[in-house]
């Protein structure tokens, strides 16, 4: 009977390579590694696929950040000085939602795994620096 298990490995590599995978030094498994160029100023995102894997997708830094505040609300206030006190209303605070436009270029292979995109329980956006890959280095976010 087979064990339910994962593999991870790490690669670094320029160019397209089939990676072997050997339980007990028989061969079990293979997968084609197909790297993307390297993402220097562009937006990188994380989505667990249709098959339950994490899949990286780096979108180009044509990219659109939108902010929309608005006010939660006020309080009234007295005037207890005129010389000091400019208005009898003080602000709770404001409320921000953030929307990013991501641009990619893809082709029909790609555009096949990015659809899953749209149905993945967990998208998260990195926003960290080049040299860390922790867990607060990425931010969940909803895809629309």
């Amino acid at each position: 009977m087979s064990q339910i298990g994962y593999y991870r490995y790490k690669l670094i590599t320029d160019t397209e390579r089939t990676i072997q995978f050997n339980k007990n030094g028989i061969l079990a498994g293979s997968k084609t590694v197909k790297p993307i160029e390297y993402c220097t100023g562009d937006r990188i995102v994380k989505y667990l696929d249709s098959k339950g894997q994490y899949r990286f997708y780096p979108f180009n830094r044509y990219y659109e950040v939108n902010d929309n505040p608005k006010l939660i609300g006020t309080t009234n206030e007295f005037i207890t000085s005129i010389l000091n006190d400019n208005t009898n209303s003080k602000n709770i605070g404001y409320k921000n939602k953030r929307s990013i436009s991501l641009v990619a270029d893809v082709n029909d292979d790609e555009l096949t795994y990015l659809t899953d995109i749209y149905s993945s329980p967990r998208v998260y956006l990195y926003i960290g620096s080049n040299n860390s890959d922790t867990q607060a280095d990425w931010l969940e976010v909803t895809i629309t």
